[in-house]
């Protein structure tokens, strides 16, 4: 075994020459031979041997599939080279024959021009999928971003950061603002172009900068985005890397389509509907979209919130005999759990909105909780009031009335606490607040309402 071992490594050594010679004299169909019984990590092997010229023409000849092998097996350094050296067709076919593991490493290692240079080659279309190949967390920034945008040198003059605006300015996303970088890429500042053209051309950029900027991370969250467009009033945002290197840059209209996105997805989430069988479209096409997927759609979290509810008929059996006595008390039941569902369903709107907008973080948990026990006692007691008035005409009996006023209260405090505490645990646990639907507190409300009501009716009737 050892001696065949020894026997291919000599082959490939004595093939080096060859293949040198073969590309010297063109011979592309006998170089094809040669690397169609290697395996990939022998062809990259061999390239490291190769001059970059040769590694670019070696990786031309090859099929895609075995391009995309044999370029995952070279090292960092090397792949560099090789995409600095490629054409925009052969970057493209690299990038999507490879695996999804292997680009996703790749574009972590590559330096930042050098994933600029892969970003700018591609048309738009292929740019959204190139950014979803590169590895950045869905719904993080750099889905978003577009390497479409202006930037200058701090050391140049006024003068010739306006040429550089005028022959490349046509091909940007926008040139409201231009962007200061320097020699490496990193970010300096963002300049209004209005301060460019009223500078005097001989200036340096440098003089006219302030180094005041807002800038985020491509794998930060797209709703930090939003929440820096709305605070600052952006029209466009530079997205850099962990080091500060300038990658691109979101606009506000891109901003705008993402908002509207998660206003869908929020909607989605909190009337119980799963939205990734159809996407997020179908809220809005829904006359397009097959029965099936709809069915899909609205299904699983019906079945989960049915299960739910077996729960609150096993309470209701639990207390058969109290309720045989007083039947009465069954017609309280409906109205009970769902003042108790409507109040949770409104603190947990304005716990979700809160969180959304930044205003209300985790920590803040323990204060709202003691503020809604408040506010839910005050609603309670209203609503209390409101219901005494029925609960002694319909049952002709005090005490009667007094187990649906006490259960009214008891029931609005806990509705109201289970709609603020919610949405922290499931920000808390990493998901989204707005799971804490509208049917899953309401559901929740009902189960924890009927056993409070049917609990305090068997104690104060006996």
């Amino acid at each position: 075994m050892m001696g065949n071992e020894e026997a291919f490594g000599t082959v490939v050594k004595l093939d080096l020459h060859k293949i040198r010679e073969l590309i010297k004299n063109k011979n592309w169909r006998e170089l094809k031979t040669i690397f169609s019984v290697l395996y990939p990590s022998d062809i990259a092997e061999l390239l490291s041997e190769l001059e970059i010229e040769e590694c670019i023409i070696i990786l031309r000849l090859l099929p895609p599939d075995l391009q995309s092998e044999v370029f995952s097996e070279v090292d960092t350094d090397q792949q560099e080279e090789i995409l600095k050296n490629l054409t925009n067709e052969n970057i493209k076919t690299i990038i999507n024959e490879l695996d999804p593991d292997d680009r996703t490493e790749l574009f972590e290692e590559m330096p930042s021009d050098v994933t600029r240079k892969l970003i700018n080659l591609l048309s738009p279309e292929e740019r959204r999928e190139a950014l979803q190949l590169l590895g950045y967390p869905e719904d993080s920034v750099g889905r978003l971003m577009t390497p479409e945008y202006l930037a200058i040198n701090a050391h140049w003059t006024i003068e010739k950061a306006m040429e550089h605006i005028r022959e490349y300015g046509k091909d940007a996303e926008t040139i409201d603002i231009v962007y200061v970088v320097d020699k490496d890429w990193h970010l300096l500042d963002d300049i209004p172009i209005r301060r460019l053209i009223l500078a005097n051309p001989k200036d340096k950029v440098e003089s006219i900068m302030d180094r005041h900027y807002v800038s985020i991370t491509a794998t930060s969250d797209q709703e930090e985005a939003i929440k820096l467009f709305e605070k600052y009033n952006l029209l466009a945002l530079p997205v850099t890397d962990e080091d500060g290197h300038l990658l691109g840059i979101v606009t506000v209209d891109d901003i705008i389509d993402t908002l509207r996105e998660e206003q869908t997805e929020d909607f989605t989430k909190f009337s119980a509907i799963e939205a990734d069988p159809i996407g997020l479209d179908f809220i809005t096409n829904i006359k397009d979209v097959p029965i099936t997927k709809l069915f899909r759609a609205r299904i699983t979290w019906l079945i989960a919130l049915l299960f739910m509810d077996l729960i609150t008929g096993g309470i209701i059996q639990g207390f058969e005999a109290m309720i045989a006595k007083y039947v009465v008390l069954i017609t309280f039941l409906p109205v009970l759990v769902d003042t108790a569902g409507n109040a949770g369903s409104q603190s947990a709107t304005l716990v979700i909105r809160a969180l959304a907008l930044g205003t209300v973080k985790v920590r803040d948990w323990l204060f709202l909780l003691g503020r809604e026990l408040l506010v839910g006692g005050l609603l309670g007691l209203a609503m209390g009031a409101g219901i005494s008035i029925m609960g002694f005409y319909r049952s002709k009996s005090v005490l009667i009335m007094e187990v649906v006023v006490v259960a009214m209260i008891v029931n609005v405090v806990i509705g109201s606490l289970i709609g603020v505490i919610l949405p922290f645990i499931f920000t808390k646990i990493k998901k989204d607040p707005a799971t804490a639907s509208t049917p899953l507190i309401t559901t929740l409300a009902d189960i924890v309402g009927t056993g409070v009501f049917l609990s305090i009716a068997y104690i104060m009737l006996g």
